[in-house]
């Protein structure tokens, strides 16, 4: 089995909800948020008895996780994963898809709008009993009601990965890639709707989180431009974005905190990842179960194994993202924990902002993030 990802600093804000697709081009669109894939598309396979369905980011599971989940329940875990929220939300979306997966990670953010569509079921508490590991912030009435639907799995930050021997003077700003007039070298950009508008719009002084369709709409107008730059080199998903730098293939890349981590540990002489000063955005992905998943029982076991301090230790061990799980915490080595990639400063962590619901204004960035990436 092969197992690969995408995905808070303090919640001063509890009632915020806060989370990538292979490479595009920067003349090739994804579909939409909601709308079903293209006429090809087909559903996944029926789900057998005795196999938990896994709908996950690549690279953001542990396969130690697995096995042992697998050898404890005697089930299978299948895998099928997506790129970007947009890919998840329209393979949920699909006709009767909502019966074939069983656990779904996925950003916080998209969650109010997933209960809203019916497409995920209420958690049954009593089945989850490792929810008591979870920092109180990740658990309280501010978040999802009390975990009425999701679970936190991991939390993170965007910024900027690059090649600190290619780039020796790079000026840690957001215009470093956005500004059509001052990229530093070849870029690509993060390929997740609310992550990259997100970051543009706190590039233009604004809150990620707003509802004003004139900001949004400007937002977009920076990456339609950026996107016809020659060093851009257009849209990937965290991992492959990542991968490309440690390649060498291009300069920099917005990319989220985990998947920097992981190479940069390996490369210190040559990488290095930035929050920019001009601010990011922070996201947390959550635990979920569809709406008819054929397994809910398993799925609530799964969920509880995940929580576990052991399983949550490991879980933010291998993807080098922050955990919830407050037991968890206490298990990791004193490197993760005081890693400031991973859990940011107060000083960096003032210039972010958490991912909120926006209701009816996410029609806008929808329709902003579509024009985007088809022109």
């Amino acid at each position: 089995m092969q197992y690969r990802r995408r995905p808070l600093v303090l919640f001063s804000m509890l009632g915020a909800l806060s989370l990538s697709l292979s490479l595009t081009g920067c003349k090739k669109d994804s579909a939409p948020a909601g709308q079903e894939p293209g006429a090809g598309a087909k559903p996944a396979a029926p789900a057998e008895v005795g196999e938990l369905n896994l709908l996950i980011f690549p690279d953001y599971i542990d396969e130690k996780i697995v096995k042992e989940f697998e050898v404890q329940t005697k089930a299978q875990v299948r895998l099928t994963r997506y790129d970007s929220t947009e890919e998840m939300e329209s393979k949920l979306a699909y006709a009767g898809a909502d019966s074939q997966y069983d656990v779904v990670i996925m950003a916080s953010q998209i969650l109010p709008r997933m209960v809203r569509r019916g497409l995920v079921r209420p958690l049954e508490h009593a089945q989850i009993p490792n929810l008591k590991n979870l920092e109180p912030r990740f658990s309280g009435p501010g978040f999802d009601d009390g975990n009425k639907h999701g679970v936190p799995y991991q939390w993170g930050t965007v910024g900027i990965v690059y090649n600190k021997k290619k780039l020796p003077s790079f000026d840690p700003s957001w215009s470093s890639l956005l500004d059509p007039q001052k990229p530093a070298g070849t870029f690509v950009l993060l390929d997740e709707q609310r992550d990259m508008l997100g970051s543009v719009l706190k590039y233009k002084g604004y809150s990620s989180n707003t509802t004003n369709a004139n900001e949004i709409r400007e937002a977009g107008r920076v990456l339609k431009d950026v996107k016809k730059h020659p060093k851009c080199l257009g849209f990937k998903g965290g991992v492959g974005a990542m991968e490309d730098v440690r390649a060498g293939s291009v300069d920099m890349a917005v990319v989220w905190n985990g998947d920097a981590q992981k190479q940069i540990e390996q490369d210190k002489e040559r990488l290095a990842f930035v929050i920019p000063k001009e601010g990011s955005v922070i996201w947390v992905d959550v635990m979920t179960i569809a709406a008819k998943a054929p397994h809910p029982e398993l799925a609530h076991k799964f969920i509880n194994h995940v929580l576990t301090p052991e399983n949550g230790a490991q879980l933010s061990m291998y993807t080098k993202y922050a955990s919830p799980n407050a037991v968890a915490q206490g298990k990791l080595p004193e490197g993760d924990r005081t890693n400031t990639l991973i859990y940011p400063t107060k000083e960096v962590s003032d210039r972010l902002e958490h991912h909120r619901d926006l209701g009816e204004a996410a029609k806008v960035f929808d329709e902003v993030w579509t024009e985007v990436k088809s022109q």
